[in-house]
């Protein structure tokens, strides 16, 4: 119970409140994203190109969103570390993004071949082996998604070597897998909301401030179990370790937000 009503509780009041207070530079970043998606996906089929060069304009979509997310990633670590972040921030992280935004870019396109192609086959075989092989690729997928959700956040923070940060965040992952799964869900919520703005607020720029918000506030147990050896890992003292937090956010309301005038 103190763990849903503490930790995640802020969490969630974090993650929107920081999101809000930089609605503008979110809307900003999303927008270089939705050019992106225009150039290299929209634009190719609108031309009427051909399906094997939609099909390459996508992949390199896809890499080239990785990218951007990574370097996205590390201004949002700043707005959750509660510092000011700006668009030229962004030019500025580019180069330290190319290499881990291409991995993960990769793996993101072993991701569409394996939903494509891979699931797909191994699901429609009549035989067992196929549904257990396709079920295994399922749940090896989803542990993915759930371990590569923290890693530009986690390469954002500690500036880190791309192998360092996936071993991070498989830590973070087999540690807290209730919070783990509860950010993945809350990660889709943010992406579907997106919808009613055309991606342009929260988009994925929310996503990302949502991992930073994550791995931001999860590394202070980790802090405090650094400092405190001795101390019980089940019963973390989460309103001492987001005091400090708690006073930067201050008492918001849905109500003070819209109307400040009348809180």
């Amino acid at each position: 119970m103190e763990y849903r009503t503490i930790m995640i509780g802020f969490f969630i009041k974090k993650a929107f409140f920081d999101g809000w207070d930089q609605l503008y530079l979110l809307a900003g970043f999303n927008g270089i994203a939705l050019l992106v998606v225009l150039l290299f996906f929209v634009l190719p089929g609108a031309l009427g190109a051909p399906l094997w060069i939609i099909v390459v304009a996508a992949a390199l979509m896809m890499l080239a969103l990785s990218v951007w997310n990574v370097a996205v990633s590390a201004a949002m670590y700043r707005v959750a570390e509660g510092k000011p972040a700006h668009l030229r921030e962004l030019w500025g992280a580019l180069p330290h993004s190319l290499k881990p935004g291409l991995f993960l870019g990769g793996i993101g396109l072993l991701y569409g071949i394996a939903i494509t192609v891979a699931l797909p086959f191994y699901l429609a075989q009549k035989a067992m082996w196929g549904v257990f092989v396709g079920g295994l690729l399922f749940w090896t997928m989803l542990m993915g998604l759930l371990i590569l959700q923290y890693v530009p956040a986690i390469l954002a923070r500690d500036a880190c070597a791309t192998r360092a940060a996936l071993k991070t965040a498989f830590y973070l992952f087999i540690d807290n897998p209730g919070f783990s799964i509860f950010l993945f869900l809350w990660r889709s919520f943010t992406l579907v909301v997106s919808a009613a703005t055309m991606f342009l607020v929260p988009g994925l720029t929310g996503a990302a401030l949502a991992s930073a918000v994550a791995v931001y506030l999860r590394m202070k147990k980790y802090g405090y179990l650094k400092a405190n050896p001795e101390a019980n890992r089940k019963h973390i003292p989460w309103n001492e370790l987001l005091e400090e937090e708690r006073e930067r956010v201050g008492k918001r309301t849905l109500k003070g937000m819209i109307f400040p005038w009348k809180d």
